[in-house]
């Protein structure tokens, strides 16, 4: 069985959208439909209707960067156990622009003007991961189907609390995966994810947030590091993307925060 792949080409140039659309030959790579933003918002947009598993996006547009975007869909994917696959597009062959796409688990780095059989080697390869993931998934749903219906126990809630909050805890300024926080668990990742929302009546990503969201408070309060040096400390590869999760968590940005706690 295989899966309808839709790709996201997210960049602020039209012109460089419609020759990805134009210039690739989509369905024999297995890609069944693209879809072209010119923002970070209209790309939003379009994941709020769509089902997308693979997003090509580029480093320098207005307002967000496409590293601020990638990061923010890499983390929820991560926590949400979503299936998608992010490929960077840039003209700026930069280590630390490239450092930090690797940071935030893009596939692949590409540099234009890009090359079409180069795009092709490096879409085939993000293809076949998001293809082995759905068969995994897919596999996993016909091994545990009795587990996903099973309702909360005091040995789940146990799990839960002696487990999985701890491990979170400990390991909430990492780059998390639902995958691996269930492994620990050793339990199948869908079902881990359903049993957190039982006991704490919160997603996982929402739980990883809160718990890097109060750092962050103590971190502002207590030292005199900038907002790139506290988001790295926190887990996130771009500065931009906290900035805005704790703009959206306090209704106040960093520095804001940190002069009301200096009166």
């Amino acid at each position: 069985m295989e899966m309808e792949i839709k790709a996201l080409l997210v960049d602020d140039e039209e012109q460089c959208v419609k020759t990805l659309q134009d210039g690739i030959d989509w369905k024999v790579l297995g890609v069944a439909e693209t879809f072209g933003a010119y923002n970070a918002v209209q790309a939003r947009e379009i994941m709020k209707e769509e089902m997308i598993s693979l997003i090509l996006c580029d480093i320098e547009m207005p307002g967000e960067s496409g590293l601020e975007f990638i990061s923010s869909v890499r983390e929820k994917a991560d926590l949400n156990d979503e299936n998608i696959e992010c490929i960077i597009l840039t003209c700026y062959p930069d280590y630390k622009f490239m450092r930090k796409a690797m940071q935030i688990g893009c596939s692949d780095y590409l540099i234009k003007p890009i090359d079409t059989d180069e795009m092709t080697a490096v879409l085939e390869k993000a293809v076949e991961k998001i293809q082995k993931k759905f068969q995994k998934d897919e596999k996993e749903k016909k091994l545990f189907p009795d587990a996903m219906k099973t309702s909360f126990s005091e040995g789940q809630q146990n799990i839960i609390d002696g487990k999985v909050i701890p491990y979170i805890q400990e390991h909430f300024s990492e780059t998390l995966t639902v995958t691996e926080i269930a492994d620990y668990a050793a339990l199948n990742a869908q079902y881990m994810m359903r049993l957190f929302k039982k006991r704490t009546g919160i997603s996982v990503l929402e739980y990883v947030t809160n718990c890097r969201m109060e750092k962050a408070k103590e971190l502002l309060r207590n030292t005199d590091w900038n907002n790139e040096i506290v988001s790295e400390k926190l887990g996130y590869a771009s500065s931009g993307y906290f900035i805005k999760l704790f703009k959206k968590t306090f209704s106040m940005t960093p520095r804001e925060f940190r002069k009301a706690s200096d009166l």
